[in-house]
């Protein structure tokens, strides 16, 4: 089966901000004894303490991605499945390949697994050593925090109840004037519309869904294009205070050099149990 080039790696890194299913805010629904404004707030305040207390760290869990290539009427040509434990190396998440389409790796797999791993490790602990955060640097990773939200209008749309947790479900869109363009990624992020669901009881992000509302140029246009993308991100509260991901499904149409690429990418962790500092 033919694997992922570099090329289309970054593109489809660049694909994961793109879009969410959304629906237009409902009209007349009725903001509660918080503001939008305040909802989202506290909600960043709550990622932004579960960022820097590292709680991710106490736990290590599998994932499958399933990657779908698909024709241009968006049905299946080829599926590619791979396999990860994801745990805390040297004090920073990461990902361990252990199988693709449910087999073991070969000898040559595990060596460059092997050599995939040391490599992190001396990248983590130069970033320590400069008094970095440890883990490396992704241009493309969008984190929910105040520069994200900033760029945003929210509204109260209703409420929800997921998996047993109230919600109040808020609708995203570009806020008008300049918004800040400092990595390739911030273009599509200032193109996409959403919704979000926040939990009522501790703030936490339960869902997330959103859509690229127009095609986005990346490397200058040059090389590639989003034309279009939508998915949706969930999490599952894993313990008291602390939400971590549990299925990502995003579709995206994307132009690179003379050809097309339409995947469906769907990552769905499972198996969380308590772990060690990986130190």
């Amino acid at each position: 089966m033919k694997r992922t080039t570099h090329t289309e790696r970054s593109a489809l890194k660049l694909s994961v901000l793109a879009g969410f299913l959304v629906s237009a805010p409902t009209a007349g629904a009725q903001p509660g004894v918080l503001s939008p404004d305040e909802i989202v707030a506290r909600a960043v305040d709550r990622v932004e303490s579960q960022r820097e207390s590292r709680a991710e760290l106490a736990f290590e869990s599998l994932i499958l991605t399933t990657t779908e290539n698909l024709d241009a009427d968006l049905q299946v040509r080829e599926t590619e499945r791979q396999t990860y434990r994801q745990y805390a190396v040297v004090g920073a998440p990461y990902e361990e390949l252990i199988a693709r389409d449910g087999e073991p790796l070969d000898e040559d797999e595990v060596r460059d697994e092997a050599d995939r791993k040391e490599a992190f490790i001396r990248e983590v602990r130069e970033r320590v050593a400069r008094g970095e955060d440890p883990a490396p640097e992704v241009e493309t990773r969008v984190e929910f925090d105040r520069d994200f939200v900033d760029r945003y209008r929210f509204t109260l749309q209703g409420e929800d109840t997921v998996d047993g947790h109230p919600s109040w479900i808020l609708y995203m869109e570009p806020r008008s004037g300049g918004l800040p363009v400092r990595r390739s990624i911030d273009t599509a992020l200032n193109n996409a519309t959403g919704r979000l669901w926040i939990a009522r009881d501790d703030y936490g992000l339960i869902r997330a869904e959103f859509e690229l509302t127009e095609p986005v140029r990346f490397w200058g246009g040059i090389l590639g294009t989003l034309r279009g993308a939508t998915g949706r991100m969930e999490y599952v509260r894993v313990a008291d205070g602390v939400w971590l991901p549990e299925r990502l499904d995003v579709t995206i149409d994307l132009r690179i050099l003379f050809g097309n690429i339409r995947r469906r990418i769907i990552r769905e962790w499972s198996d969380y149990a308590p772990f060690g500092t990986g130190e």
